[in-house]
């Protein structure tokens, strides 16, 4: 008989112990009540995960466990606080599970530890190599003097690593170099990347980019900036919730889009980049969006789907912003694919499109410094966390604020 070696020790051990601790309804009914608690859309599993997630990475902010799970950094905060009530979360942060959380986790048979993710890419499947890291450098330059992100509509730029990461993809994929681009909306300036990546490289790695979109300053910037860099970029100011103009219908190879992370914002921009695609399957769309509950998610892809788009890749936690507090920082990149059946039947869009258009409640907010209790949101003083955090507390003037449970209706 072949001895066991220690990792296989370590993994019977871990089998052995799960089923001394069978899952058991008085464990999974906390994960009910934590999740009834907070009114999470993802119920006992979105609790389950967020426990999983501070048993691998402990100690762990509030941000990182918003990474690892998917779930909103507001979410994340508010399972915390209800975690932390029941002595099941350390008080102190970084997060850690006490030891009525590690016995919880043992109940419900979550002992195993085993993280797969390449530490090379941390699971994005690209690496920017060396000889653009005078790139990454020069955008990171490029965005201090530009437009700065406009926090009313929940905009966040992502970083420089991120647009040379997406051009990566363009190169990996195929759809590049060579061939047309279409960028529907660029405040994150993926154009000047395409431009300044060529130029690192010594040539231009597309015959032409066409960006559209409604801020004439991002539109200057880009002109400006594009000026000696050797990469043609048409720039065209319209309102996207109007169709594309007749002259950008069916020219492009291939497009991109970063739209307003709801499902209408989605099936609008990725509407504009089917009608400038030339006809025909296997056009490449690359669409990047963040992280939402389930429904929300279902919705998204069933407009994807509608569009007549495959998916033919997924990224998650590709994308990194700076600035963007309430998904953690990330989000995900999809690559779809145009087919025989794709069409745009969007006309004119007169609806809600941003995530601040369409908040509905308002949630409570907990001073960090004098545990005053602040509600943000729709018929509140402060619409938006942004600006609470601009005007201060208005017991002492000072901040930061933990989010709290969603005002019942």
């Amino acid at each position: 008989m072949v001895p066991e070696s220690p990792d296989q020790l370590a993994w019977s051990s871990i089998v052995t112990n799960a089923r001394r601790h069978p899952r058991s309804t008085p464990a999974d009914s906390v994960l009910t009540e934590v999740a009834e608690a907070v009114r999470l859309q993802e119920g006992p599993p979105g609790v389950r995960s967020v426990l999983r997630a501070l048993r691998r990475l402990a100690p762990a902010s509030t941000k990182e466990l918003s990474r690892a799970t998917g779930l909103p950094v507001p979410i994340v905060a508010a399972l915390g606080n209800e975690l932390r009530r029941r002595g099941l979360v350390t008080e102190a942060r970084p997060s850690r599970l006490t030891e009525a959380g590690a016995d919880l986790v043992a109940r419900l048979g979550m002992d195993l530890v085993l993280d797969a993710t390449c530490r090379t890419c941390d699971g994005r499947e690209l690496v920017i190599p060396e000889v653009l890291d005078e790139a990454v450098t020069r955008l990171r330059a490029l965005m201090e003097s530009g437009p700065a992100a406009d926090m009313t509509i929940d905009q966040s730029h992502c970083t420089a690593e991120t647009k040379v990461r997406r051009v990566l993809a363009l190169l990996t994929a195929g759809a590049l170099p060579g061939g047309s681009l279409l960028l529907i909306g660029d405040d994150d300036l993926v154009s000047l990347a395409v431009a300044v990546v060529g130029d690192v490289l010594g040539g231009p790695i597309v015959e032409q980019v066409t960006v559209v979109d409604i801020s004439p300053e991002i539109l200057d910037h880009i002109q400006k900036t594009a000026a000696g860099l050797g990469t043609r970029i048409e720039t065209v100011q319209h309102d996207l919730r109007r169709p594309l103009p007749a002259e950008l219908h069916g020219r492009h190879d291939v497009a991109m889009t970063d739209p307003p992370y709801t499902p209408e914002g989605a099936r609008l921009f990725l509407s504009r980049a089917v009608e400038g695609l030339r006809p025909g399957p296997a056009h490449s769309v690359f669409f990047s969006f963040g992280g939402k509950s389930p429904d929300e998610m279902l919705e998204v892809q069933r407009e994807i789907m509608e569009l007549g788009l495959v998916t033919n890749g997924y990224v998650r936690n590709f994308n990194e912003y700076e600035g963007s507090g309430i998904l953690g920082g990330v989000g995900f990149f999809q690559h779809l694919l145009t087919t025989t059946s794709t069409a745009s039947r969007q006309g004119e869009f007169s609806g809600p499109l941003y995530t601040g258009d369409k908040r509905t409640r308002q949630r409570e907010y907990t001073c960090a410094a004098c545990d005053a209790r602040i509600r943000v949101g729709p018929g509140a003083r402060w619409t938006s966390v942004a600006a609470l955090r601009e005007d201060g507390c208005p017991q002492c003037g000072k901040g930061p604020f933990r989010p709290g449970r969603l005002v019942p209706a």
